[in-house]
């Protein structure tokens, strides 16, 4: 289903400073038949869920450690089951789903929206919203402006309902997500509060089918997930079309691994560059940097090379075994025949 890969699209709007933590709610309506709930939400405290909802079981589920303040958790969820049914009953809105789904062929098609708020020291943003269609962003939205994709004209607020949204968000929805905020981010601190400093490794190692030397720059158990990691060549960025980047990836342990990977051939490898994988981490101070430059007879190619031979040398012992081992076979059924 193309659509569910939309949430790739939204990934970019999950990002905050370091220093701040966010909440989101990530809703999604799938048009069509699949195993999934028709509507399903989840709401993220940083990177960890804290809620689930859907259209099958119609209650938020807890996803956190129960707590000793249970009054307090009753009105959060009381509170985010009646956002939740908003969301759903809005999105599955005859009005606002003719307006999305009225030209889409037949098949599965997802409509998404991601809304939150942030905290930095403190200090709240305005709420955010996104929304989006199998993939491609429809709408933003803030409580200064709104931005509409220019393929659904039909979703332009006029001014009476855009100040109608307006003062909802200002006096409703916003005040709830900074309440349930503050209680998550308190209630989870232990885990959303913690620091973990990054291990950086530069390793390098012959590519015996291409002739490359591959350079792998791996940071790994870190916490939280923001970090930033950069290939240098001489001390000078390597741009990201020479480099394989990879994801930010979770461990088994709550941390999380990137690596960036450049590939180098025999000819630059001879040229004796310095590299070096250089790292900013919130736990960090001053940034990491490890450094590499390859060393006199490090050709990938006489490297290569030596595998070649070796593989020919045993290639050719294990052939002189095999006929010497049919050779023997033979003369002892000769001998044995002539008794």
């Amino acid at each position: 289903m193309k659509g569910i890969t939309a949430l790739l699209f939204l990934l970019h709007a999950t990002a905050v400073n370091t220093g701040s933590h966010s909440l989101w709610v990530f809703a999604t309506f799938i048009h069509g038949q699949t195993q999934f709930p028709e509507f399903s939400g989840v709401v993220m405290l940083d990177d960890l869920q804290v809620l689930y909802y859907d259209c099958n079981i119609k209650k938020v589920i807890s996803r956190s450690q129960p707590s000793s303040t249970n009054v307090v958790e009753d009105f959060i969820l009381k509170d985010a089951n009646i956002g939740m049914e908003d969301i759903y009953n809005s999105m599955r809105n005859p009005a606002h789903h003719a307006n999305l789904f009225s030209n889409h062929t037949g098949g599965v098609h997802v409509h998404q929206r991601l809304g939150g708020c942030v905290l930095d020291n403190d200090k709240p943003s305005p709420l955010m919203g996104w929304e989006a269609y199998d993939g491609t962003e429809v709408s933003h939205y803030d409580m200064h402006k709104r931005t509409v994709s220019p393929q659904w004209p039909q979703l332009i607020w006029n001014t009476e309902t855009e100040e109608s949204y307006r003062m909802d968000y200002t006096t409703v929805y916003q005040p709830i997500c900074i309440q349930m905020l503050k209680y998550y981010l308190e209630k989870e601190k232990n885990i959303v509060l913690r620091k973990e400093r990054p291990r950086v490794r530069l390793i390098h190692k012959p590519c015996t089918e291409t002739g490359e030397m591959k350079v792998i720059c791996l940071a790994t158990g870190f916490y939280p997930r923001h970090i930033n990691l950069t290939m240098l060549r001489d001390g000078h960025p390597i741009p990201d079309e020479e480099l394989i980047l990879g994801e930010v990836l979770p461990n088994g342990d709550g941390t999380y691994q990137t690596r960036r990977t450049l590939s180098i051939r025999s000819e630059e490898l001879r040229e004796r560059h310095h590299y070096t994988c250089s790292v900013t981490h919130l736990t960090l101070d001053n940034k990491l940097d490890i450094n590499w430059e390859p060393e006199e007879g490090s050709d990938v190619a006489v490297i290569c090379s030596l595998v070649v031979v070796l593989v020919l040398v045993l290639v050719f012992t294990i052939a002189v075994f095999v006929v010497y081992k049919r050779r023997r076979r033979v003369t002892f059924l000769r001998v044995d025949s002539a008794s």
